[in-house]
């Protein structure tokens, strides 16, 4: 019975290694993240989801992310959701933080902090379409002026509640003016 002790810890350290070796290649040494708003910038936007374009430099050309990406603010937080047009990617990399897909069917899709607004930056997307896996470079940059929020028509330049209120009552108080003097 001693005799197999051994044994069975043996493969039970094997099976362990090769469980975890996976996960270890994968972060690179970067550290993985689960909070895309830890690193992200912060926005002057409500809370909320938007539509945002989103454009992509680098790599080959053979790889797109679908536009406009939807962007979550979460108190001033803002988090992209990247949507390849490839199932082929298994990380992405940034701001020295490794994100993993949220999904396990169809086109590769992470949420990961949105670095910057109206300017590039620089992310990581690991590509396991090749013979071995490559990580590839790209810059990615979000257009504030086409942000739209989700489910309505209303964009970050939309005009406050106050103003817009303003606006009505000058408007309704110019026509009851209009009206009295057409009466005399």
């Amino acid at each position: 019975m001693k005799a197999r002790t051994p044994l069975c810890i043996a493969s039970l350290f094997l099976a362990l290694v090769l469980v975890l070796m996976p996960a270890v290649a994968l972060a690179q040494g970067e550290p993985v993240s689960d909070d895309p708003y830890a690193d992200a910038i912060t926005l002057p936007w409500d809370d909320g989801t938007y539509h945002v374009a989103v454009s992509m430099e680098g790599g080959s050309g053979k790889a797109s992310i679908s536009t406009p990406a939807e962007v979550t603010v979460a108190e001033g937080k803002a988090a992209a959701r990247i949507v390849w047009s490839s199932p082929n990617y298994d990380y992405m990399v940034v701001a020295g933080k490794t994100y993993l897909p949220v999904n396990e069917e169809g086109n590769s899709v992470f949420v990961v902090p949105l670095l910057a607004i109206d300017e590039p930056f620089d992310v990581i997307g690991d590509t396991t379409a090749m013979s071995k896996p490559h990580e590839v470079a790209y810059q990615l940059t979000f257009d504030s002026a086409s942000a739209v929020a989700a489910g309505g028509t209303a964009s970050t330049s939309a005009l406050p509640l106050p103003v817009i209120a303003a606006c009505v009552a000058a408007a309704g108080a110019g026509v009851a003016i209009m009206l009295i003097r057409k009466r005399s």
